[in-house]
């Protein structure tokens, strides 16, 4: 996520009420928040700490007035337990931000939690912020003082509204090969001339997709943007309702549905599919009229995509200058990393039978013989993958060949 759009989410979630935890299963987290400027805080100027959860939900906020006090300033917060999260700061100046931190990683726990110094650096944020999500970048379209711009690759491009036969329609001020096209939801995005494949808003998250399912007997849920599909005894049940707010317990997400009967409920706790045992990145119980269903929630690549992974075994045994072996899963079908010589970059396909890579392209730089060896395994070894898991301690295994053994083991630093 780019920065203004994380902080123009914080700025939002700061200022909803969620639904409270029914229970007092809290843990506290704790740290302090620092800059590096020489600039002295003035008694008004206040700070605003969130741990944001899934589905839009904030597990926890605290707000400190500085009065008086410069930084590091001190803060506590309370969350659920049994729930991972992310932290995000804002400190304000005459009420608008002038420093932000964001996706401090809370992991998941019981016992308290000290985060240690966190620093926060400036921001010029967007106001009424669209994030848009094309098929190989994610931009930003929004107000900066008093004009609308793209933010793309790290710069902020004025536009201005042109005539168009349908939606609204956007050119770069001092570069008309610069486009941006809305209708609905859909985006036609141009870049100085390069068009941008398959672009589409991004729903906050209190409303994107979801799915959880069950293999007996035969049931899933669809949570959508406004309403929630139940299907059970394999098709033989159908019930909507709409889609309700999530209310946070320990450990646990829940969707409360009284119109169709039904409660879902979301643990972040790894599930196998039973007859794939393709790994999900939650348990989901389906509580529906007076049965209880069990099955998996949640989109496998969540389990894939997002930090590098640093390669810690190829074919069973640690590589050469293994801080330069990774892998990067960028979007739901493109892969990047590294084999300690040469860089690649290619497609995988996730699908509810396996895991799959692509044609891989990589960079044609001569190495050490060993070195060359390693690529050579390790672009072998992605040929052969058929599946993934998530091991007990984080690790993750390409698995596959005609043993079935891991080829691949990796770790997040």
């Amino acid at each position: 996520m780019s920065r203004s759009a994380a902080l123009a989410g914080l700025l939002i979630l700061l200022s909803v009420q969620t639904s409270p935890a029914q229970e007092t299963q809290t843990r506290a987290v704790s740290g302090e928040i620092t800059y590096l400027q020489r600039i002295a805080l003035p008694p008004e100027a206040d700070l605003h700490i969130a741990v944001e959860g899934r589905f839009g939900t904030i597990l926890g906020e605290t707000r400190i007035t500085a009065g008086g006090k410069q930084v590091p300033l001190p803060f506590t917060l309370d969350i659920p337990t049994g729930l991972r999260g992310t932290l995000g700061a804002v400190i304000r100046l005459d009420g608008k931000p002038r420093w932000f931190v964001q996706d401090i990683a809370v992991p998941a726990g019981e016992n308290p939690l000290d985060l240690g110094t966190i620093r926060v650096d400036p921001v010029t944020p967007l106001a009424f912020v669209t994030t848009i999500t094309c098929r190989d970048q994610e931009v930003e379209v929004g107000i900066l003082g008093e004009e609308m711009v793209l933010r793309a690759d790290g710069r902020d491009i004025p536009l201005r509204q042109t005539v168009s036969a349908s939606g609204a329609r956007y050119e770069g001020v001092e570069d008309p090969e610069t486009v941006v096209w809305s209708k609905g939801d859909d985006f036609m995005i141009r870049l100085a001339g390069r068009d941008l494949e398959e672009c589409r808003a991004v729903a906050p998250p209190d409303r994107r997709a979801y799915r959880a399912r069950g293999i007996e007997p035969g049931w899933h849920v669809d949570l959508g943007e406004d309403t929630v599909r139940i299907v059970a005894d394999y098709g033989d049940l159908t019930r909507e309702a709409p889609r309700p707010p999530v209310t946070v317990l320990p450990g646990t997400y829940s969707f409360d549905m009284p119109e169709a009967g039904a409660r879902l409920l979301l643990e972040e706790r790894l599930c196998h599919d039973a007859a794939t045992g393709m790994p999900h990145p939650d348990t989901a119980t389906l509580l529906l009229d007076e049965r209880r269903l069990d099955g998996c929630g949640g989109d496998p690549a969540d389990l894939l995509i997002g930090t590098s992974w640093q390669v810690s075994l190829l074919n069973g045994e640690a590589p050469q200058e293994a801080e330069r072996v990774s892998l990067t899963f960028l979007t739901p079908d493109r892969v990047a990393g590294s084999t300690g010589c040469n860089r690649f970059v290619g497609g995988f396909t996730l699908s509810g039978e396996g895991l799959g890579f692509g044609p891989l392209g990589s960079t044609l730089m001569a190495c050490p013989e060993p070195l060359m060896a390693q690529e050579r395994a390790m672009l072998d070894a992605l040929e052969l993958v058929s599946r993934f898991d998530i091991a007990a301690d984080g690790a993750l295994r390409l698995i596959g060949g005609p043993e079935e053994k891991v080829l691949i083991e990796a770790r997040r630093p």
